[in-house]
């Protein structure tokens, strides 16, 4: 963890080499194999958690600018302002990071099975799985070879986090932000940053809202590229907004998502100057009212969405399927977390006469199958629990696949295919 604006090369290149960290990532590049809405969607031209992460940063980028317009900063210092602009991108091409395999029911499958196995003595942080404390572990720890990941400046980091607290001190109703064994990280991020601790970064609310943005005409648009609604259906639902049919199928559409994103990024540059003051107390201030014209109008695509393309037979068919392929590995991989300790760590040392003699053949196998790195980082911070650490590492090996990886591992382990 780098302090943000400290060393010799400055803030610009600090932030910089923030982004080369992260567009140079394995863990970046496996977003192109997750899904956006559609889970193994074989079209190319519908989104996959990449690309949208990609349209996300090109909006926190232009939202960025207009608040350095908005606040007339434009004869401020360069750096700090290109600087500023470059923590707003890389924070969006972030957001998604930790997100598991088939989406938001593979991370409710992930919560199901803890809750299930472990009632006894749960595990709490993975019983309230999500793929935000999982992406901040990913940046922060488990990526890179020491304990402190991409090793990312603290503004990148605390950009980042959109619900600042752990289990024990999450508000009702909330999720989770942060895992337990990753609070001193982010509290060492609030001293360099002289932050205060569970409040949400200013940075935060315009990559949240940038993410909004993106997400409200991105689904809209791969529901036309898949035939699950057409340009008549739009026309017909949002026809005060929407641009008068011609004879390109997607004219209009382009016309309309343009409008909404111009929209859209002018009200929340102009909320977040003129609240300013409010946000940097810690309030939680919206940058798009829901009352305005245009916060009335992405609620209405939301309520579109979910209704006529959340729901369509193509997502939730393959999202059912997904959930019960995490599940499903979990079983598999749920039978290292029934060793006692002194076992698994005779499978970390690959102790074979050991593995031998104690009948420990297919729990040998199902180890190799860890990468290594985070079983390297599993024997990292040995404050924490055994049983912690090794659940963690089940789950960062699970979270991290991809819905095509993930559905030939369980394939795999169930015998239905051989290789």
């Amino acid at each position: 963890m780098r302090a943000s604006s400290q060393g010799p090369r400055g803030v610009l290149i600090a932030s910089e080499s923030d982004k080369g960290r992260i567009v140079n990532s394995a863990s970046f590049r496996r977003l192109q194999q997750k899904a956006q809405v559609f889970p193994l969607e074989a079209n190319a031209a519908v989104r996959t958690r990449l690309t949208h992460s990609i349209e996300v940063s090109q909006i926190g980028r232009h939202l960025a600018q207009k608040v350095i317009e908005a606040f007339d900063a434009t004869d401020c210092e360069y750096s700090k302002l290109a600087a500023f602009v470059n923590t707003i991108e890389t924070a969006c091409l972030l957001h998604d990071i930790g997100n598991p395999p088939f989406g938001h029911l593979g991370e409710s499958a992930i919560r199901e099975w803890f809750s299930e196995n472990y009632q006894a003595s749960p595990i709490e942080d993975l019983s309230n799985f999500d793929g935000n404390p999982q992406g901040f572990r990913l940046i922060s720890f488990l990526a890179g070879s020491d304990e402190s990941g991409f090793n990312l400046t603290t503004a990148l980091l605390l950009s980042t986090i959109k619900y600042p607290w752990s289990i024990d001190k999450k508000p009702l109703g909330k999720k989770i932000g942060l895992y337990s064994s990753d609070i001193q990280t982010y509290s060492n991020a609030c001293i360099q940053h002289n932050w205060p601790a569970g409040e949400k970064f200013p940075y935060l609310r315009l990559m949240d809202v940038a993410d909004e943005i993106a997400y409200s005409m991105s689904d809209l648009e791969d529901g036309l590229e898949k035939g699950v609604i057409s340009i008549n259906d739009l026309e017909k639902e949002f026809k005060a907004d929407f641009p008068l049919s011609s004879s390109h199928v997607l004219k209009p559409f382009l016309n309309f998502k343009i409008s909404v994103i111009n929209k859209a990024v002018n009200e929340a540059s102009n909320n977040f100057v003129a609240n300013f003051e409010e946000i940097l107390a810690g309030k939680d201030v919206a940058l798009i009212d829901d009352q305005s014209e245009i916060g009335s109008l992405l609620k209405k695509v939301s309520r579109f969405a979910r209704s006529r393309i959340y729901s369509h037979r193509d997502a939730e068919q393959v999202e059912l399927a997904g959930r019960s392929v995490i599940k499903g590995l979990l079983n598999h991989f749920g039978e290292l977390l029934k060793l006692d300790e002194q076992k698994f760590i005779k499978l970390v040392e690959n102790d074979s006469t050991f593995i031998k003699s104690n009948h420990l053949d297919f729990q040998i196998r199902l180890f190799r199958r860890l990468p290594k790195g985070y079983i390297e980082k599993y024997q990292q911070r040995t404050t924490l629990p055994e049983n912690l650490r090794r659940a963690h590492l089940i789950v960062d090996f699970i979270a991290g696949m991809t819905d095509d990886f993930a559905l030939e591992t369980y394939q795999v382990l169930e015998g239905i295919r051989i290789k």
